[in-house]
């Protein structure tokens, strides 16, 4: 019986519409399916949280086994997995894993104490050979360990519940297709094609999620960004070099590589440009690696360090060549966003010999020698020398032993005089700050000012220089002042001018005696607040002087900035004033230029009479140096300003003449 045509064309309509609504409805659900897939590979915060477990176990373990050996290689172990909790903690706090902890603000507040905790202990890594240090430390991880095995554990349980999820969505996704695809076999060959089409969808998401799965192991080992071995992997294939039988593989380098110039690309051109330079300088490394042979591997272990480790004697022996290609090559210009750029590199190197040296571990020591290069300057290579370790480990003493110095009085001011160059008078003291360590000695202003600034106690060092100049100048003569430098650190506190105004307060001292004398690199760090700091520092009656003018930046902007007191030439110009007419010429220049503001001029380093007849032609006003006396303690002082004072008396036989 034959359909008439208007209901068979009824009917033929009818499929049509139910053919495409079954078509639209399976491209809805392979979609669907796919972002499914995509889901689960981001919401995977296992792998990560696991990491972080493992690694802070570790460093327990490695803090628990030097506490019963005592060993040095035991003390590495501690220092090496102190930095791999680091960077995991970084790591945990970005990406991914930090949107995971920001979900929950009681995750959030576990996560930001443990890391606060190991901050705070971050300090005593260095100092583990005391007992009491290595207890609290132990003491210190032992509060660590749970909380961030707790949140491990969370993140596992998280990952699990979401994917549980969206495997609930494919599997009902998966039914709704079955019903479709046996809807589809009765409409003939045109539904089969939807069908196949349907299969290879299926095919094509189930293959994403496996390739997700695996993948997961794979990024815990490589950097996301650059694709290179992470730290972690790093790590792996170090031990394992360190621990071959194989007499070629005795001979290892490592080359720990830092960027010049990567900051300034990130500042100019934005985090995205930063990205895409990093992904060609890992490309160039890879090659430059690869080609040296088998057993050597190049990683990032964060931001723009890189490391390079080198097996075998025929790659070793050429160490030199290779670290001076590997600067060429990351030296030669980027093309990035359009852009050109050009970035330097920085090199630390160590060299291990494990059949004659076992007990040293190259990692450390090329990070020891690249800090030594960042030191010395930017585009150079520095080979690591014990002596470097000796240097480390002196200014970790140093850095321990700063803060108790500052409690026992061990730093205290010296004090060099400055004179009137016309008359030869001493009209005041520049107080230099000097340690006497109780058993290394003398410790000079150059190695532990430093230190001081960056281990944030330069605040205290200065304070403490500060108080002791102004209670001790109290019992200078009236017409007598005193200087006293300002650092970088102390002008960017909001409460330098309380802490000033305390300072005079309690000691007594005038504040029209007192001079504080800032660098240039105040005025360039935070201009606006460091002219409103030295102008309120001026309204209490304190002159301001520019120290080391004519080094560094010498901006004539900053000149004009403030209005300076004082304006201080610095040693390296005095220096060569017979010898240099250049020189001669920028002091008379600086001394005009000075006296046409209104600015008295300060001469550093004067150790000749020879310098001292130029700078007083040349109109300079006052000058300090070894000709006129080196810095000296409080008693020597004493002792200047008696004879001083008994020089101005007049002579018996003489009529009495006024002081001046």
């Amino acid at each position: 019986m034959r359909l008439p045509t208007s209901t068979f064309n009824l009917f033929a309509i009818a499929s049509l519409i139910g053919l495409g609504a079954i078509g639209w409805i399976h491209i809805g659900l392979v979609a669907s399916t796919e972002d499914s897939a995509f889901r689960s590979a981001r919401y995977d915060v296992t792998w990560t949280g696991s990491a972080g477990r493992i690694e802070i176990l570790e460093l327990q373990l490695r803090v628990a086994k030097y506490l019963e050996s005592g060993s040095a290689e035991d003390a590495d172990q501690v220092y090496l997995y102190s930095q791999i909790v680091e960077g995991r903690l970084e790591n945990w706090n970005t990406g991914v894993f930090g949107e995971y902890l920001d979900d929950s603000p009681a995750r959030r507040a576990m996560f930001d104490r443990a890391h606060a905790e190991f901050r705070d202990a971050k300090t005593a890594f260095a100092r583990i050979d005391d007992p009491e240090v290595l207890a609290r430390l132990q003491k210190k991880i032992d509060l660590i360990v749970p909380i961030l095995d707790r949140i491990g554990t969370d993140a596992h349980t998280h990952t699990v519940t979401v994917n549980a999820a969206i495997r609930d969505q494919l599997i009902e996704e998966q039914r709704v297709q079955q019903y479709l695809s046996f809807g589809l076999i009765g409409a003939g060959a045109l539904l089969l094609m939807v069908m196949m089409y349907q299969n290879r969808s299926l095919v094509r998401a189930h293959r994403a999620a496996r390739e997700s799965a695996a993948g997961f192991s794979d990024l815990a080992h490589h950097d996301g960004l650059t694709g290179l071995p992470n730290r972690l992997a790093f790590k792996g294939e170090f031990d394992a070099a360190m621990e071959a039988t194989d007499h070629d593989s005795n001979m290892l380098a490592v080359f720990a590589i830092d960027l010049d110039g990567f900051k300034a690309v990130n500042d100019l051109l934005g985090h995205s440009a930063g990205d895409d330079l990093l992904i060609e300088v890992s490309a160039r490394l890879r090659k430059l690696v690869d080609k040296l042979g088998h057993g050597n591997i190049v990683s990032r272990f964060g931001g723009d360090e890189f490391v390079v480790l080198l097996q075998g004697k025929a790659a070793v022996s050429r160490h030199q060549d290779i670290a001076a290609r590997i600067l060429a090559e990351l030296s030669r210009p980027y093309l990035v966003q359009r852009s050109t750029v050009a970035i330097g590199a920085t090199i630390g190197l160590s060299l291990l010999d494990r059949a004659g040296d076992s007990a040293s571990n190259p990692l450390l020591d090329a990070d020891l020698a690249l800090s030594n290069a960042k030191a010395q300057g930017k585009g150079i290579v520095v080979t690591f020398d014990p002596s470097m370790r000796q240097d480390f480990e002196r200014r970790g003493r140093l850095e321990i032993d700063l803060k108790t110095a500052l409690g026992n009085g061990e730093i205290f001011p010296f004090y060099q005089p400055q004179v009137d160059i016309r008359t030869g008078q001493v009209v005041g003291f520049e107080a230099l700050a000097r340690w006497n360590h109780p058993e290394l000695g003398w410790i000079g202003p150059n190695e532990f000012i430093p230190i001081a600034e960056t281990s944030s106690q330069i605040v205290e060092l200065g304070r403490c220089i500060l108080t002791t100049a102004c209670a001790q100048a109290r019992e200078f003569p009236e017409k007598m002042r005193v200087s006293v430098n300002l650092s970088v650190g102390q002008m960017l506190r909001d409460d330098v001018i309380g802490m000033v105004s305390g300072v005079l307060a309690s000691t007594g001292f005038p504040a029209h005696r007192l001079t504080l004398e800032v660098t240039e690199s105040v005025m360039m760090s935070e201009p606006e607040l460091a002219a409103r700091t030295l102008n309120e520092l001026k309204s209490l009656g304190i002159s301001i002087a520019l120290d080391d003018f004519g080094t560094g930046y010498s901006a004539l902007s900053y000149l004009r900035q403030f209005d300076w007191d004082e304006l201080k030439i610095d040693k390296s110009f005095v220096d060569d004033l017979a010898d240099d007419p250049r020189s001669l010429s920028i002091v008379e220049s600086v001394v005009d230029l000075a006296t046409e503001l209104g600015m008295k001029v300060v001469a550093e380093g004067v150790e000749s009479s020879d310098q001292d007849e130029i700078l007083r032609n040349s109109g300079c006003h006052i000058a300090q140096g070894y000709l006129y006396g080196r810095p000296q303690p409080i008693e020597d002082v004493h002792l200047l300003l008696l004879k001083l004072l008994a020089a101005e008396e007049p002579d018996s036989d003489e009529p009495a003449k006024a002081s001046g």
